[in-house]
């Protein structure tokens, strides 16, 4: 294209020196044709960016993992003449994760349209800015490319586009049931004889039939149900590892995002079996998260479902802090990114404590390395349930191989 442009310039100024030497008429007409080509590539390059117009539209704008979206862009032209070269620079999720632009080129005939269509899987959770980033406009002679960043342009509304986990939903979690005498089972029951009524709310879609507060419900005109406090199920505590996986890119992203589902996918089945859950997760400061019913497990949801991976602590050092606090006979689940042999042994050391941990270790990669699958191992034999989840895989297949 450079080459070009000096060709045409040089003929410019050939037959404008050979014209001014000679008189001839004919140099003249050359130099006018010549000058004129590269006005008409100038100022139609310029005129297309001035006026430049676009449509976009993204399907569905809130999307859980998994769903097909849908991006369409639309370039119009109004004007009287062809444009011959214009590249257009987008972004769908995966690209914004990566940090890449997609770029595609269009030849669009006068007062007609060119339309970009973009189908992709929602594959990781988050928030994402997609769509039309700028242009690159050419003349049709080649002589002059102009590009236009939009994101740098009032006028440029960027799509938004939400993606939400993927609820998972088990069928069974190797976590011990207490007894009375102090025996465990591994199973959950839920609570048939609660011990003390807690309070009353008003009935939601999946809350059983003989929690109905009938004599409430009757006064009221509307339907009401019973919370119990439950004396025979102890607190379920769950730890989720929010330090940052050591790897960048692609591999980061898929960590968390199959970490989080695990999170929901627990958090599920949990509140479904009407048990009492507290969620902790360190960032600056302590946070936590309790509930006891189907009707709670939204707030956890909409808790993950944003939850950024930027900890000070990892786990070994979450349970230094914490495990003063535990009760014997307690239940705890630990969602980690890192196996290391502090972690392992104060697991070990819980164990001996009756304190009854279950552990998903989320890797990236073809395989675990072989220290880290005889740790494994050992706290398996240790009656520690412990399960190397891959960023591929799906909780509830790989539980439904190890149970």
């Amino acid at each position: 294209m450079k080459h070009l442009r000096a060709l045409m310039i040089g003929l410019g100024v050939l037959f404008l020196g050979l014209g001014l030497y000679s008189g001839e008429k004919i140099f003249f007409m050359g130099f006018t044709v010549v000058a004129s080509l590269i006005f008409y590539a100038l100022i139609t390059n310029l005129w297309v960016l001035m006026d430049f117009r676009y449509l976009q539209r993204i399907t569905p704008e809130q999307a859980t993992k998994g769903d097909r979206a849908s991006l369409v862009i639309q370039i119009h032209n109004d004007k009287p003449f062809i444009y011959p070269y214009i590249k257009v620079f987008y972004q769908i999720p995966q690209s914004v994760l990566t940090n890449e632009v997609k770029e595609e080129v269009l030849c669009i005939l006068p007062f007609h349209y060119g339309e970009i269509k973009e189908d992709f899987i929602c594959d990781l959770r988050g928030h994402y800015t997609v769509g039309i980033t700028g242009v690159e406009v050419g003349d049709p002679f080649g002589l002059f490319t102009f590009s236009m960043n939009l994101l740098n342009r009032s006028y440029h509304k960027p799509l938004e586009l939400s993606v939400t986990p993927r609820v998972v939903r088990l069928t069974s979690l190797p976590l011990p049931q207490i007894q009375a005498e102090g025996t465990t089972r591994q199973e959950f029951l839920a609570t048939e004889e609660p011990a003390s009524l807690s309070d009353i709310r008003q009935y939601k879609y999946g809350d059983p039939l003989k929690k109905i507060h009938w004599k409430i419900s009757a006064k009221l005109q509307d339907l009401y149900v019973k919370n119990y406090e439950t004396n025979t199920q102890p607190q379920i505590l769950m730890f989720l590892e929010t330090f940052p996986y050591p790897s960048e890119g692609m591999a980061r992203y898929k960590v968390e995002d199959q970490m989080i589902e695990c999170a929901v996918a627990v958090i599920h089945f949990v509140l479904s079996k009407w048990l009492s859950l507290q969620l902790i997760v360190y960032h600056r400061e302590r946070q936590q998260l309790s509930g006891r019913n189907p009707g709670d497990f939204t707030r956890f949801f909409d808790y993950l479902a944003a939850l950024p991976f930027n900890s000070p602590f990892r786990m070994d050092e979450i349970l230094s802090m914490e495990s003063p606090g535990f009760s014997k006979g307690e239940s705890i689940v630990l969602i980690i990114h890192d196996m290391s042999y502090r972690l392992f042994n104060h697991l070990c050391l819980l164990k001996q404590s009756d304190i009854h941990p279950l552990v998903f270790l989320v890797y990236h990669g073809p395989e675990l390395n072989e220290d880290i699958k005889r740790m494994i191992d050992e706290l398996n034999k240790r009656e520690i349930p412990c399960f190397a989840l891959h960023t591929d895989e799906r909780i509830d297949r790989v539980l439904e191989r190890a149970l």
